[in-house]
């Protein structure tokens, strides 16, 4: 009776790993093809210097990522956990 359980415990932790990476792949797939608003003008424009500007990653390109690696590492413990007992 414990080891089914155990067993249907660990599919659920599987099954919401695989959800979260998934959600995230779609996070980054989303941030990827939205394109920011153009801005015309003399934005961010620095004569004297030598610095140039550029965007960093979105808050959607970081989340997507973060929420993607740990979906991966929930799966990869999951299975790990599956893969490692030993048969009754």
């Amino acid at each position: 009776m414990g080891e089914s359980l155990n067993w249907i415990r660990t599919h659920k932790v599987l099954a919401g790993g695989l959800g979260a990476a998934v959600l995230g792949l779609v996070l980054l797939v989303a941030a990827a093809t939205t394109q920011p608003p153009l801005e015309f003008g003399w934005f961010a424009y620095a004569p004297l210097s030598d610095s140039v500007f550029l965007p960093g990653p979105t808050a959607g390109e970081i989340f997507g990522s973060g929420l993607t690696a740990l979906g991966l590492m929930v799966i990869a413990g999951a299975l790990g956990y599956l893969r490692g007992r030993r048969a009754p």
